[in-house]
């Protein structure tokens, strides 16, 4: 029944879909907002540990043949598999900035990809296949442990970070290309010319490459900020500059304004004290300079001696009558 399959927009099967991953963000926030820290660092990590595994257990579904080539489906092939991949050992580690990172580019991608679900509308999959399961469990995974992370207080968000979450995210997108260098380079890939490799409409990399032809129109509000010159054609990961710097900047400043407030009005706020002090240290300075090298320059068109040269010149006087 098309009731059932995954279709975009249109079926019951993809609203059911969106419901409980919905409904598993509220039942994990529930269950653990009143536990002990120590309990809900394990579950979240369980959880980043589940969607790594799945990653890998994908490759028993009947969605997935041809060894050595289907090795490919586990590589850092694409924004959400990278995600997969990295985030569990981010999450325990001590990095500040990666934590940042998960949050902002997980909400992003992990939400877009349950909104969105592309792959598994192309494969034609019903609401209860196991790679359906599998693909929204890991995309839900994305964005509901970042997002708990921080709701639960497990991780605090800094607004001065948000720059290094950019560097982090392009770095994301030469790891993606270069993975994709090294699949052709295997075979495992079948890509006979450059022009084939930039193409991107023939594999999803993460949008490094560019963005594919049935994107252009929804997309025409975001590539007006990409430069002419990097889009006709595509110049891979460049295109994207402007429009994550900006708009992803925005949008990741409006979410500090919710989580780090505080921090945002106490610098601000020392950063006015700051304007004010340069201001009223050079408010009487300022005009003094200006004054005397007003009066310099007019001196010197009337060819008057500064008054220092005048002084010198009496000592000079007065010290000659004295020794005479």
């Amino acid at each position: 029944m098309e009731l059932i399959k995954v279709k975009t927009g249109t079926s019951l099967g993809y609203y059911l879909w969106l419901v409980l991953c919905i409904g598993l963000f509220l039942g994990l926030y529930f269950l653990l907002r009143k536990k002990s820290k120590k309990v809900q660092y394990w579950t979240l990590f369980g959880f980043l540990a589940f969607n790594f595994a799945l990653h890998f257990i994908k490759l028993s579904f009947p969605q997935y043949t041809g060894f050595p080539e289907v090795l490919r489906k586990c590589s850092f092939e694409n924004i959400c598999a990278v995600s997969t991949l990295i985030f569990p050992f981010i999450y325990l580690s001590k990095w500040k900035s990666g934590k940042d990172y998960m949050f902002y580019l997980g909400l992003v991608s992990g939400i877009a990809g349950c909104v969105a679900p592309m792959p598994v509308s192309s494969m034609d999959l019903a609401f209860y296949e196991p790679e359906t399961f599998r693909y929204y469990i890991c995309h839900a995974g994305i964005w509901i442990v970042p997002l708990l992370m921080v709701l639960l207080g497990i991780h605090e968000l800094n607004w001065r970070r948000i720059w290094k979450s950019f560097i982090i995210y392009f770095a994301v997108l030469g790891v993606i290309i270069i993975n994709e260098i090294i699949l052709i380079r295997l075979g495992w890939v079948e890509t006979s010319t450059l022009e084939d490799f930039l193409s991107a409409n023939e594999r999803d990399m993460g949008y490094a490459i560019g963005l594919p032809d049935s994107m252009q129109g929804a997309a025409k509000y975001v590539l007006w900020l990409t430069p002419k010159a990097w889009k006709d054609p595509y110049v891979p990961i460049l295109w994207e500059f402007f429009p994550v710097v900006i708009l992803g900047g925005l949008f990741a400043f409006l979410i500090c304004l919710i989580w780090d407030h505080k921090r945002f009005k106490a610098d601000m706020i020392t950063a006015k004290c700051a304007v004010v002090r340069f201001y009223k240290a050079t408010k009487i300075k300022v005009p003094e300079f200006f004054a005397n090298l007003k009066t310099r320059f007019e001196n010197a068109e009337k060819g008057e001696q500064p008054e220092n040269t005048e002084n010198q010149e009496n000592d000079e006087d007065g010290n000659g009558e004295a020794n005479e």
